[in-house]
């Protein structure tokens, strides 16, 4: 199926207003919503081709850089003939009995009026604009209704009134939206789709929806048609829709058939199919049965109807899984193994849709050269079954390899499960807590660790500078080098603890004793006062696990709170949000803010991952995109985007790891916290860590 025209945009504006106080969650919530309205399956938006970014979110984003960005964004559209789609985020205002809503920028105040946005004048404008077929428009502020724009002159304007305006507003004009709940809900039907409604949403579907699903919010609809011909606005395709086959198939599983039997006779093959399995099973044995004038297209249909059988084989296994719950992460993770590949192209879905959509992508999109069909899905229930240490000859594990003629590849997934478990089995841990006044040190503190346990430990003795501590860090990778041979397996991870000024301005992985040290081995930034906790710190570790749990039950994109300018400006307020509970996941800084050293010391404390440009230049947006496309990897896949950048590549092999490589962070996982309270015991105990 395809995407009804007219071609659409979009363009998302969240801007941060510090006089009324920043929303927790704004940009990313911003992002999310963003990534599904640019889904091809879901909103089928272009990002709005404008000269900046299709998001602007965070309090560095001005009253004009909005108005600019909209009317440009409207300016494009009107050349492409395309519908608008516009998201305003944020805190809004209607100043005394006047109902026009003004959204607040970064730079506006709320006793100069003249400083904020006029959503309704400029909403205005922008359906005036030439060529422009529609408008549909969000708002989520507090006084959202009185965005709704002048449509009488709009109806006695230029266009006399000859387009189309939706307006799906959070609360009435002189009501309160409370924690972005519309944007929220609105996030949670788009993804999960709207029973009954078809195969798009429109704007009153929505609307219904999104009151159930925010409860409080009074949101509101505006709608407006005055355009003879074209097509009524609509939001998004519905994840619920019914396709040909029932909802059993996903967007993959739907294109793949309807190319294959296209040359067959297509729709007529289905006339009066409405359920999965059965259809399937129907349609091929009558092609089996059926002599064609088109053998190769035929046999290449009976492969397609193959994979799909597979893939509902597959969800069935899944959906009764004998293993511990399944999540959206470990579904995302298990895909990248299966795959073989990083930045998976899946949809932008979550729970039961990403689990068929991930299989359906396994079977009919990520075989290689080489391999069967199965052998992508192979190693992703093999990743799955591992996770949850089960048995290779678990009988439902078996009885689905049969039944997808998957035997051999499953028993080589496993294998290969085994032998990249002997690879993983080692890190090196490397510690320079040590350290006094946060300088070099005069002792490195190793430690190899055997499957999380102490194996050997070993302290070396350096001069305190960077080439002494870098001297004697390669004469201890010699050391546990020699223990891993001990041991039988290979040493790949090397665990670096230091204070946060050194991990501001050091590179351990570049540290060249003939080769790169990151060359041949992934080395991965702790920050080495969670070894041991002063007393006032007590409590961050537990803190950080608690972080990491909610973290990794699921959602979309990475789990990243970004922080602008105006967050880190001063580190007194900073660290009063953080302790009052601000930023509850990662935290990544989308520039190098001045006193960083005393902002790196305050995040490390609350947040169990922290990422920073590596440059003096910001975080540009796609950077973001890759963080997202590639979170569950990390942070290995840090280690692989660094070796990437040391030597020459070319442009068609830029995958999103090169924006990786422009970051750089200090990543506390539980093995790293596992290691922390075993340190942290043995100190107390007066051990001497051996």
């Amino acid at each position: 199926m395809t995407v009804p025209t007219p071609p659409r945009h979009c363009l998302v504006i969240a801007p941060q207003c510090a006089e009324l106080g920043l929303l927790e969650g704004l940009e990313g919530l911003a992002h999310s919503l963003y990534g599904l309205l640019t889904d091809h399956w879901t909103g089928a938006c272009a990002g709005a081709p404008a000269a900046g970014s299709a998001v602007l979110s965070g309090s560095s984003v001005c009253q004009a850089q909005i108005e600019a960005a909209i009317r440009d964004a409207a300016r494009r559209a009107g050349e492409a003939g395309a519908v608008l789609v516009l998201a305003l985020l944020g805190h809004g205002i209607t100043p005394g009995q006047n109902p026009t809503l003004y959204l607040m920028a970064g730079d506006s105040r709320a006793d100069v009026i003249a400083t904020a946005v006029n959503v309704g004048r400029l909403l205005t404008e922008v359906l005036e604009t030439p060529g422009l077929p529609g408008v549909l428009a969000l708002v989520d502020t507090c006084r959202a209704g009185g965005a709704t724009p002048d449509l009488k002159a709009v109806d006695a304007g230029v266009q006399q009134g000859a387009t189309r305006l939706s307006l799906l507003m959070s609360v009435g004009a002189r009501q309160d939206a409370h924690g972005l709940a519309f944007t929220r809900g609105l996030v949670q039907v788009l993804t999960q789709g709207v029973s009954g409604a078809g195969e798009f949403l429109r704007p009153s579907s929505v609307l219904d929806a999104v009151r159930t699903a925010a409860p409080g919010q009074d949101a509101r609809l505006v709608e407006y048609d005055g355009a003879l011909f074209g097509e009524r606005l609509w939001l998004a395709r519905n994840a619920l829709r019914h396709d040909r086959c029932g909802s059993v198939l996903g967007p993959t599983g739907t294109e793949e058939l309807d190319r294959a039997l296209q040359p067959l006779g297509g729709a007529e093959l289905l006339t009066g199919s409405v359920t999965g399995p059965d259809v399937l099973e129907r349609l091929r044995g009558t092609l089996r049965a059926t002599s064609s004038a088109c053998p190769s297209e035929q046999s290449w249909a009976l492969r397609v109807l193959d994979g799909l059988l597979d893939c509902l084989r597959t969800i069935e296994l899944l959906m009764s899984w004998p293993g511990r719950p399944l999540t959206s992460e470990r579904l995302r993770r298990a895909t990248a193994v299966g795959s073989g590949r990083s930045g998976t192209p899946l949809p932008d879905t979550a729970g039961t849709e990403l689990l068929r959509d991930a299989v359906e992508y396994l079977r009919m999109r990520a075989p290689r050269v080489g391999e069967t069909g199965t052998t992508p899905l192979a190693r992703f229930v093999a990743a799955l079954a591992a996770e949850d240490q089960l048995a290779r000859d678990d009988a439902r594990l078996t009885a689905w390899a049969h039944s997808v003629r998957a035997a051999v590849e499953l028993s080589d997934a496993f294998d290969a499960q085994r032998q990249q478990h002997t690879r993983s089995r080692l890190r090196l841990v490397v510690s320079l807590h040590s350290a006094v006044a946060d300088d070099w040190p005069e002792t490195l503190e190793t430690w190899l660790l055997d499957r999380g346990e102490v194996h050997a430990h070993q302290s070396f003795d350096c001069s305190p500078d960077q080439a002494g501590v870098e001297q004697r860090l390669a004469g201890a990778l010699r050391w546990a080098s020699r223990r891993a041979k001990e041991v039988g397996a290979p040493l790949q991870r090397v665990e670096i603890a230091a204070s946060a000024a050194l991990l501001l301005r050091w590179r351990p992985e570049e540290i060249d004793f003939g080769e790169r040290l990151g060359v041949a081995h992934d080395v991965v930034l702790r920050w080495s006062e969670r070894l041991c906790p002063p007393d006032h710190l007590w409590w961050i570790n537990d803190r950080a696990r608690e972080r990491l749990e909610a973290m990794s039950e699921g959602g979309t994109g990475a789990p990243v709170d970004w922080l602008g300018e105006p967050e880190t400006v001063r580190t007194q307020e900073l660290s009063e949000r953080l302790r009052h509970g601000a930023y509850q996941r990662a935290v990544a800084l989308g520039h190098r803010p001045p006193r960083f050293e005393q902002v790196m010391e305050v995040l490390l404390a609350h947040a169990p991952i922290v990422l920073w440009p590596g440059g003096d230049r910001g975080v540009p947006d796609r950077y973001r995109n890759s963080l997202d496309r590639f979170w569950h990897l990390l942070p290995t896949e840090f280690s692989e985007a660094y070796r990437r950048s040391w030597g020459p590549k070319p442009p068609a092999q830029a995958d999103g790891r090169e924006h990786l490589a422009e970051l750089r962070s200090v990543w506390h996982d539980p093995e790293w916290l596992d290691f922390c309270d075993w340190f942290e015991q043995c100190a107390m105990d007066g051990e001497n860590f051996a």
